[in-house]
C-alpha cells in the first residue's frame, strides 16, 4: 500500500484524482490522492472555511463523502466551484476499512476510503438532494417530529389521568372533554395537579395549530414542484407521499426499470442463493412461493418512512375496493385477479 503523508496543508499547484472528505460538525478529515504517482496525503483537521478556501484554488477534482446531515449543502457548495462530489454509502466505507485497515476505524482512514472507493467502476453513489429537496424535507421531518411529540403527550397525560381514576378511551381526541374530567375531580387532585395536567393539554392544542400550518406549508411546496403535483394526481398519493418521495427517489429517469424503483425503495423480495441452493426465510402468511427463484421477505433497504406511507396509501385503496367505491379501472381489474 502507498505511504500516507500527513501535512498540515494541501499543495493546490498538484492534480489530484480524489479527495476524500471524512465530515464532522466543524472540521473535516482530508485525504487526497495524487493523479499522477498516487501519492497519498492527508489532513487530519480543516475547517469548513479552509476547505472553501482550498476548493478555490484547486483545479476540477473529484470529492468524495458519505451521507450525513450537511452533506447536500456541501455538494452545492464544492460543485459551484467547479468541482465533482461523490456521495458513498457509510457501510461500504466500513467494508473497506475492515478489509484493507484491519478494522482501524480512524477520521484519517475514513477519508482514505473514500477516496479508494470512488475508482470503484461498480460502485453507485448516492445523489446529492438540491435545495428544493432539502426545502420539503426539512418541513416533513419538523412536521414527523412534532407528530412524535404530540403522540407522547397524548399517552402521558392519559397515563397521568389514570393514576386519579379518570379513564380516557384509547384513540380518544377530544381535549374539550378531556380538560372537563380532568376539572370535574379538581376537589380532590388539587390546583397544582390540575394546572399540571392541563398544561398538557395546552400543549397539545399548540402542536395541532403547529402541524395544521406545516401541512399548509408542505402542501405549497409540492404543488409548485412539478414532480409533485404530478405523484399527486396518482390514485392513493397524497401530500405526504408525494413529498417524501420527491425526497428520496428524486428524478425517476436514473432507474432503467420500474422493478429497479421498487427494489431502491425496498418493497422486493430479498434474494438468498448460496451454493446453487435456494433459502429463503419461511413465508408466515399466505403469499405465494416463490422458494424456487430463491426469494423471501421485502429487504427493507429503502426509506423506512416512504416505504410505510405507500403501504398506508395502498391500504386506503383496498378499503376502497372492498367498500365498492374504487371506479372500475385496470388497477380493480388487478385486485380482483
Amino acid at each position: 500500500m502507498t505511504k500516507k503523508h500527513t501535512q498540515t496543508t494541501l499543495d493546490v499547484s498538484i492534480e489530484y484524482s480524489a479527495i476524500g472528505l471524512d465530515l464532522a460538525k466543524y472540521d473535516v478529515s482530508l485525504a487526497a490522492v495524487t493523479l499522477n504517482e498516487g501519492e497519498i496525503i492527508c489532513i487530519d483537521r480543516v475547517t469548513y472555511a479552509e476547505l472553501y478556501e482550498l476548493a478555490d484554488k484547486l483545479s476540477p477534482t473529484l470529492f468524495a463523502v458519505e451521507p450525513c446531515c450537511g452533506y447536500s449543502q456541501l455538494a452545492h457548495e464544492l460543485e459551484a466551484r467547479g468541482h465533482e462530489v461523490s456521495v458513498i454509502n457509510g457501510k461500504v466505507v466500513k467494508m473497506w476499512i475492515d478489509t484493507h485497515m484491519s478494522g482501524q476505524k480512524t477520521d484519517i482512514n475514513d477519508a482514505l476510503a473514500l477516496a479508494r472507493l470512488t475508482a470503484d467502476p461498480d460502485l453507485r453513489p448516492i445523489r446529492a438532494k438540491s435545495l428544493e429537496e432539502c426545502r420539503i424535507m426539512t418541513v416533513q421531518g419538523v412536521r414527523q417530529q412534532l407528530i412524535g411529540q404530540r403522540t407522547k403527550t397524548l399517552v402521558s397525560f392519559k397515563g397521568f389521568a389514570q393514576t386519579w381514576g379518570i379513564h380516557m378511551p384509547a384513540g380518544r381526541r377530544n381535549l374539550k372533554k378531556m380538560r372537563e374530567a380532568v376539572e370535574a375531580k379538581a376537589d380532590m387532585m388539587g390546583d397544582a395537579a390540575v394546572s399540571a395536567l392541563t398544561t398538557m393539554l395546552d400543549r397539545v392544542k399548540t402542536l395541532d395549530d403547529q402541524i395544521h400550518q406545516l401541512d399548509k406549508d408542505l402542501e405549497a411546496l409540492v404543488s409548485a414542484n412539478a414532480n409533485g403535483r404530478l405523484l399527486k394526481s396518482v390514485m392513493g398519493v397524497g401530500t405526504q407521499i408525494a413529498a417524501r418521495f420527491i425526497t428520496v427517489v428524486g428524478d425517476v429517469k436514473r432507474f432503467e426499470t420500474s422493478r429497479s424503483l421498487v427494489a431502491y425503495i425496498g418493497c422486493v423480495p430479498k434474494n438468498y442463493i448460496t451454493g446453487h441452493v435456494n433459502k429463503p426465510r419461511q413465508k408466515k402468511s399466505s403469499a405465494p412461493d416463490l422458494s424456487s427463484k430463491g426469494q423471501g421477505r421485502i429487504s427493507r433497504r429503502g426509506d423506512k418512512l416512504l416505504r410505510s406511507l405507500l403501504m398506508q396509501g395502498a391500504a386506503c385503496i383496498y378499503m376502497q375496493y372492498c367498500k365498492r367505491q374504487l371506479p372500475d379501472c385496470q388497477l380493480t381489474k388487478w385486485i380482483d385477479k
